[in-house]
C-alpha cells in the first residue's frame, strides 16, 4: 500500500499560504519589538499600549508557528502504520497494526482500540464533507489489507446514504 496523507485542518495549507503566514508573522513580531523599543522610556508606554504590543507579538508568533507547519494536523497511512496528529499541541502518534485491536467508525468519528485497552479517537469535522468520507474509506481499505477488525458504519449500502 502506498503512503496516503490526509490534512485534518479545514483551511488551505499550500506552500504560498504557509510562506505568507510566516512572512506576516515575522512582520508582526518585528513591528511589536520596534514599537516596544520606541515606546520604552517615554510616557507613551501605558498598560493599554503594552497589551497591544504583547497581542501583536503573540499574533506574530502564532502566524510564524503556523507558517512553519508546526501546527499542522494530519493522518498518514503507510504499509502497516498509522501516523496521527489530531491535536495541535500534541506530537504525532504512530499506531502500528500489531498494536490495533479494532477500528470503529461512527458518523464523524473514528476510534482506534489498542491492545493496551487505550482508545484513540479521531473526530472529523463537518466543514469539508468530502474529507471525512475519503479518510474513512482509506482507513477501511487500510484495515482490510492489514487484517484489522472494523466495526461501525457499513460501506456497501443499498440506500442513497441518507437517514430516514
Amino acid at each position: 500500500m502506498k503512503s496516503q496523507r490526509f490534512n485534518l485542518d479545514p483551511g488551505e495549507n499550500d506552500r504560498i499560504n504557509r510562506i505568507l503566514k510566516a512572512l506576516f508573522g515575522l512582520v508582526c513580531i518585528a513591528a511589536a519589538i520596534t514599537t516596544g523599543i520606541m515606546m520604552t522610556g517615554s510616557d507613551k508606554l501605558t498598560t493599554n499600549s503594552f497589551i497591544a504590543i504583547a497581542f501583536m507579538g503573540l499574533i506574530g508568533i502564532s502566524l510564524l508557528i503556523s507558517g512553519l507547519g508546526l501546527t499542522e494536523r494530519f493522518l498518514t497511512l503507510t504499509g502497516d502504520t498509522i501516523i496521527l496528529r489530531d491535536k495541535v499541541y500534541a506530537p504525532a502518534r504512530t499506531i502500528s497494526v500489531s498494536d490495533l485491536r479494532k477500528v470503529e467508525f461512527s458518523q464523524l468519528k473514528v476510534a482506534f482500540y489498542l491492545k493496551s485497552e487505550e482508545v484513540i479517537s479521531l473526530r472529523l469535522g463537518t466543514f469539508y464533507r468530502e474529507s471525512p468520507v475519503r479518510i474513512m474509506e482509506a482507513l477501511e481499505k487500510f484495515c482490510a489489507s492489514n487484517g484489522v477488525l472494523t466495526e461501525g458504519l457499513p460501506s456497501n449500502r443499498d440506500d442513497d446514504g441518507h437517514e430516514n
